[in-house]
């Protein structure tokens, strides 16, 4: 589908783009590091308390190297700041995405990252506060039925299950938003594979990339478990067809999906007549001419439909915006307009059930026989 070009749409250049990213992400970095200067004072109490849930022993704990708990202490620091600066990302990222996205994205956009960061954050914490203590737990019941003698590093270990808090959050995120989509019909045989290499390849590269210093020898067996928790939520969806608008074959073979757009206003609804699903889809939308939400609307249909061909009727060329006729060319549609009158000065209007056999004729005439 070629480049989608709204009517709201207007040209702004590079440096322009740059300049309204760069004041976003300003805006978020002086709440982080105000945030992390807050939270450095008195992140040692937070560390020692949570030391104490974790350990599995507390005669065992020691410090090995006194400046490593320094660079423990601010990595703490910036991770709770960057907990609570997360809803103000979201809402940078949304406002800075919008202007270029249709009204259905914006709203999963909002959904999307508001559920993703909830789902990560929540399996973060309680990965961090229930499963890393019972696996820590379970672990030095092990080696004392062993008989061996434990030493346990305090930065190490709190710095390992940073690292497993980050990599479960991750992965919650991204499986809680594929389930998610899955059920709301965004994800089917198509979207499947552009998932793997748009969301899970580049989190599994991000996952191994900032944990490769702390999980060792078990980086890449951890990458090859992350890649198949990543694929479980898309099995579902993997063999479903596409939900776009019905697909007809025309007189050379080609894929054509029509949809019909009636704009006109009349006594009766052809939309209570026109039920031949296997040639088009049809859709109303009184107020294309005057609304540019509902122009809007319909070139988000045509979107989601992947149309091929868009049939106006009721309305004429110079009845709509040339920008509008822009935006839907600019989806890859080929536009046409149909007379609904049908009549001359001397005739009354042909009625609605003629009408959609007229349509019925037109669109077959379009497909070839």
């Amino acid at each position: 589908m070629a480049n989608l070009r709204l009517e709201s749409d207007h040209d702004q250049s590079v440096v322009v783009h740059l300049e309204e990213f760069a004041a976003r992400v300003s805006v978020v970095l002086l709440l982080l590091i105000t945030l992390t200067a807050l939270f450095s004072q008195r992140i040692d109490i937070v560390l020692i308390q949570w030391l104490d849930a974790l350990a599995p022993c507390h005669d065992c704990m020691v410090v090995f190297e006194p400046g490593a708990w320094i660079g423990l202490r601010w990595t703490a620091a910036i991770l709770l700041a960057g907990l609570l600066t997360l809803p103000l990302v979201v809402q940078q990222a949304v406002a800075f995405a919008s202007p270029g996205l249709l009204p259905g994205e914006r709203r999963r956009l909002a959904l999307g990252l508001t559920f993703a960061s909830t789902v990560g954050v929540g399996v973060g914490v309680v990965s961090g506060a229930f499963a890393a203590p019972y696996v820590y737990t379970n672990a030095m019941r092990t080696v004392d039925s062993t008989g061996l003698v434990l030493a346990l590093d305090a930065v190490t270990l709190l710095e390992l299950t940073l690292a497993l808090m980050w990599i479960l959050a991750l992965l919650g995120a991204a499986t809680g938003v594929a389930f998610g989509a899955g059920l709301v019909g965004r994800l089917d045989r198509e979207r499947v594979v552009t998932w793997r290499w748009r969301v899970s390849l580049p989190l599994v590269l991000l996952i191994v990339g900032s944990t490769w210093a702390t999980t060792n020898e078990l980086r890449w067996p951890l990458a090859v478990f992350c890649a198949l928790v990543l694929e479980v939520p898309l099995l579902p969806w993997r063999r479903k067809e596409p939900r776009t608008l019905p697909t007809v074959l025309d007189h050379e073979g080609r894929r054509r999906r029509v949809l019909v757009v009636d704009c006109g206003q009349r006594e009766g609804r052809i939309s209570d007549v026109a039920r031949n699903g296997t040639l088009y889809r049809f859709t109303a939308s009184a107020g294309l001419v005057d609304n540019q939400r509902e122009r809007t609307a319909v070139i988000e249909r045509i979107q989601n439909g992947a149309a091929t061909d868009v049939i106006l009727l009721g309305c004429t060329e110079d009845s709509l915006p040339a920008r509008f006729i822009e935006a839907v060319v600019s989806t890859g549609a080929r536009l046409r307009f149909m007379d609904s009158q049908g009549h001359e000065e001397h005739h009354s209007p042909i009625t609605t059930s003629a009408l959609s056999q007229r349509l019925d004729l037109y669109v077959s005439k379009i497909l070839g026989p």
